[in-house]
C-alpha cells in the first residue's frame, strides 16, 4: 500500500496537474505477473510496483515511490514533466523527498542535481521518499496550490525548467 506522501502527491497531480495525467497511455512492453508480454493501457500515475520488479528492493513495493509517466521524446509531455519537477524542487523542504529522477538527471532531497544515466527514466518522473518522509502529507495544500498556479487557466508557459 502506498504511503501517505505518495497518495497525497498522486491526488494533487491528478486534480491540479496537467490534464494528461488523468488519461492512460498505451504500453507496448507491459508485462503480466508471469513476465509475459501483454501490451495494454496503463495509468500515467503509478504507485504500485511493476510485476517485473524485485519486491524486496523496490521502493514502490514499500509504498515510498510514485512514477509520473510523461515521455521526454514528446515535446509537450517533456514540458509538463520539466514543470512538475520544478514544482517538486520548489517545495523540497515541505515534500521531504529523497530523490526525483527524470530524463537523465536526479535531484536529491536538498535539490542538488547530478546525472542519472538510464533509459527507463526518460519515460517518467520518479519521486521517492524515505521511511520518515513517506508518512507525511502536511505538504498537500502547498503542492496543490503550486500545481494550480503552474497549470490552471491555460498556463502554457514552456521551457526546459528542469535543465538548469
Amino acid at each position: 500500500m502506498a504511503g501517505l506522501a505518495v497518495e497525497s502527491t498522486k491526488r494533487a497531480l491528478y486534480y491540479y496537474g496537467p490534464s494528461i495525467l488523468t488519461q492512460q497511455y498505451w504500453e507496448d512492453h507491459k508485462r503480466d505477473a508471469n513476465g509475459k508480454l501483454t501490451p495494454g493501457w496503463m495509468d500515467r500515475l503509478q504507485a504500485a510496483p511493476g510485476p517485473h520488479k524485485d519486491k524486496s528492493k523496490d521502493p514502490h513495493a514499500a509504498g515510498r515511490a510514485l512514477d509520473i509517466v510523461l515521455f521526454a521524446r514528446n515535446p509537450q509531455e517533456k514540458d509538463y514533466a520539466d514543470r512538475i519537477v520544478q514544482v517538486f524542487l520548489s517545495l523540497k523542504q515541505k515534500l521531504k523527498f529523497i530523490s526525483v529522477v527524470y530524463n537523465l538527471w536526479e535531484w536529491n532531497g536538498s535539490g542538488s542535481k547530478f546525472p542519472h544515466i538510464d533509459e527507463e527514466h526518460k519515460t517518467h518522473i520518479h519521486i521517492e521518499w524515505g521511511q520518515t518522509g513517506v508518512g507525511s502529507s502536511d505538504f498537500a495544500s502547498d503542492l496543490e496550490d503550486a500545481l494550480y498556479q503552474e497549470f490552471a487557466g491555460g498556463n502554457m508557459r514552456s521551457g526546459d525548467y528542469a535543465a538548469g
